[in-house]
């Protein structure tokens, strides 16, 4: 889910719709802003008043199949005669009773269980089902429950269906948006994360004149009598029930074929469009980017998880887009909306958050996908900038952790802030840290593919990567996801014969979290004829001093100038009297020969045990080693050029040394 209004206090009403999802309009005749009050405390209320006998109930199985059969129109959220059909395994020793979960403004008219009618009973926002005999373990039931009613309004009480005209178009538009717990508000089904069903039918009819869009491939559509209509959807990959959606209003199918990596076939892009002559011509090239987003995508991730039914948009008048599986509800067409919803067919679809504590797995990771898409068909100033209003929101507040503690209250669940700009930094430096766009993807690559059609929970995704780097990420995780803040560095540097020192001081912005925060670091180093050039430290304590001899004369130093992990600069400055006093502490690296030809061994000393880093002039690492012994032997394969060769020792010294590579 994103709301479009990212930069954090630009617009009272657009601030407070990204942190609580309030629906946010934009009137494009006088930019005035409508703020409806959508999920304020839907989330922790009507979850917390289903009692824990209920939510025992509702383990008790497991959801292999939905049917729904919704009568619906476009002038109002009220439901006429409906049906959801249930097909279940008994996962408990026995079921004595089923459960499901709908709310109490909408009429029961009864129930079946394998064909026979049922008693029930209603109790709060739940539809309880007495069995006898019960289904023992494994036993595969099937429920239908009829129903109809007015969900609850989307202005005077909690709701995930809504009805409104858009102010910008006319026209009026009734469409579904339950995460995270208003399914219950439309249609009889189980909130719970981890059960997925195997496929879902959605079935609508509607007015004659009306088009509606829902989840997988349209079938068919049917005319019946009394000026109605029947669109038939069936989709046959795994679905949470958040993801389950129809839009209805007066639209034109927009459809046209894109051709991605990896799938067989080209994949259908289905755009429901609101029938204005000014909609589609307003929209058309932005929505034709989505070709282009599918192809990075697949490229990036893997091929498009539901590559045999389709991708597509149902617009409805809200200030944003919900990733309802295989067709998004999007208010417009901006490019990142458009790629942070596409982007979570992979995160959030695909594979989904196995509880609201990690929201980070779908938004974090649809939000980083953005800024893979500025920097693979935009602008390299548009990436940048993206990268720079991001980093700066996330710092803008001293705390908060990514992890989520309440997942009752859904003002904290979808922070945008935390679950979804710092959620997205987290990939970012993880990247940073890898040094290795290939390892990086397909890191994400692999994590889809071994959690894909299921959940995943942060531990999921740290084994992918603690298996693929062959490394501990516990320090990472446990400062960047679990902590809250980031470092606050104060610098001092200065250059005299030759060596470059600097001394860095930290703090974390919030320090009964993390005191200070173990980190990699980039230094761009601007010399005096020569060019650039940059050092990555890795910063391990509070207070670190680093000597690094032969960099030349140097005019002024940046830290972390490209933004690459989230931090706050106290102050850079030069102090002359820095590494004036110790002229014997500089430790020395010795080549021989230098310039060394390619193929050829070069002898290096060090000034004691350590590791040695090879880096080109635009700090891209190369090689890297663990040395034992005091001179080493190191067959050169690298490419004609300079690079800079570093040695870190054990007690945090540091010298580096160019290396030039001949031909």
């Amino acid at each position: 889910m994103c709301f479009a209004y990212r930069n954090k206090g630009t617009n009272t009403c657009s601030d407070f719709a990204k942190y609580l999802h309030i629906e946010t309009i934009q009137s494009k005749e006088s930019g005035s802003y409508l703020c409806y009050m959508r999920y304020l405390l839907l989330g922790g209320l009507l979850w917390a008043q289903q009692d824990l006998a209920t939510r025992t109930l509702l383990h008790k199985y497991d959801v292999k199949f939905w049917w729904l059969n919704i009568r619906a129109t476009h002038l109002s959220t009220q439901l006429g005669p409906s049906w959801v059909l249930t097909r279940l395994v008994v996962t408990a020793p026995e079921l004595d009773t089923l459960a499901f979960e709908l709310h109490s403004s909408l009429t029961v008219d009864s129930v079946k269980v394998d064909g026979q009618q049922r008693s029930f009973i209603r109790r709060g926002h739940t539809v309880r089902i007495p069995l006898s005999p019960r289904p023992p373990q494994g036993a595969q039931v099937e429920a239908i429950v009829y129903y109809r009613g007015n969900p609850p309004s989307t202005q005077s009480s909690l709701s995930g269906i809504f009805n409104r005209q858009s102010p910008s178009w006319g026209n009026q538009v009734t469409w579904t948006l339950s995460q995270p717990f208003g399914a219950l508000s439309w249609w009889p089904t189980k909130q719970i994360l981890s059960d997925k069903a195997d496929s879902v039918w959605t079935f609508l009819t509607v007015p004659l004149g009306t088009r509606a869009g829902a989840v997988g491939t349209l079938e068919g559509i049917d005319t019946l009598p009394g000026n109605l209509v029947r669109f038939r959807w069936k989709s046959r990959y795994p679905i949470v029930y958040y993801l389950v959606a129809f839009a209805v209003a007066e639209y034109v199918d927009y459809s046209f074929y894109a051709n991605i990596p990896g799938a067989p076939q080209p994949v259908l892009v289905q755009n429901y469009i609101y029938n204005n002559p000014q909609t589609l011509p307003t929209f058309q090239a932005q929505i034709d980017t989505t070709a282009a987003l599918l192809r990075e995508f697949s490229l990036r991730y893997g091929p498009y998880p539901f590559w045999r039914e389709k991708y597509g948009h149902m617009m409805a008048p809200f200030s944003g887009g919900m990733e309802h599986q295989t067709m998004t509800t999007q208010g417009f067409f901006t490019f990142t909306l458009t790629a942070h919803e596409l982007a979570h067919q992979w995160f959030g679809d695909w594979v989904t958050c196995g509880s609201w504590q990690d929201i980070w797995l779908n938004e974090g990771f649809a939000t980083y996908s953005e800024y893979i898409a500025l920097q693979a068909l935009g602008t390299p100033s548009a990436a940048r900038n993206w990268l720079q209003n991001t980093h700066d929101n996330v710092v803008s507040d001293p705390r908060g952790s990514v992890w989520v503690s309440d997942t009752l209250n859904d003002g904290r669940i979808f922070d945008g802030r935390l679950s979804y700009d710092k959620g997205a930094y987290l990939l970012h430096m993880i990247r940073f840290r890898l040094q290795n766009d290939s390892l990086f993807f397909a890191i994400l690559r692999q994590y889809l593919a071994t959690q894909g059609g299921g959940v995943a929970w942060l531990n999921d995704f740290r084994s992918v990567v603690e298996a693929a780097t062959g490394e501990s990420w516990a320090d990472f995780f446990q400062q960047w996801y679990y902590g809250e803040g980031h470092p606050i560095f104060t610098v001092r540097w200065n250059e005299a014969g030759g060596t470059l020192w600097l001394s860095i001081s930290q703090t974390g912005s919030w320090t009964p979290s993390v005191p200070f925060f173990i980190t990699p670091l980039e230094v761009r180093i601007q010399r005096i004829g020569a060019p650039d050039t940059s050092l990555r430290l890795m910063l391990t304590q509070a207070v670190q001093t680093f000597a690094f001899s032969g960099i030349g004369a140097v005019s002024n130093i940046q830290i972390d100038p490209d933004y690459w992990i989230l931090r706050q600069l106290q102050s850079v400055q030069r102090d002359q009297t820095l590494g004036m006093h110790s002229p014997s502490q500089v430790p020395k690296l010795f080549f021989s020969p230098n310039p060394i030809a390619h193929g050829q061994t070069v002898l290096i000393q060090t000034p004691t045990e350590g590791l040695l880093a090879v880096y080109d002039m635009q700090g891209r690492l190369f090689h890297e080693f663990s040395t034992t012994a005091l001179s080493v032997y190191w067959h050169v394969t690298l490419p004609a050029g300079l690079y800079q060769v570093r040695w870190i020792g054990a007690n945090g010294a540091q010298a580096t040394q160019p290396l030039m590579v001949l031909p």
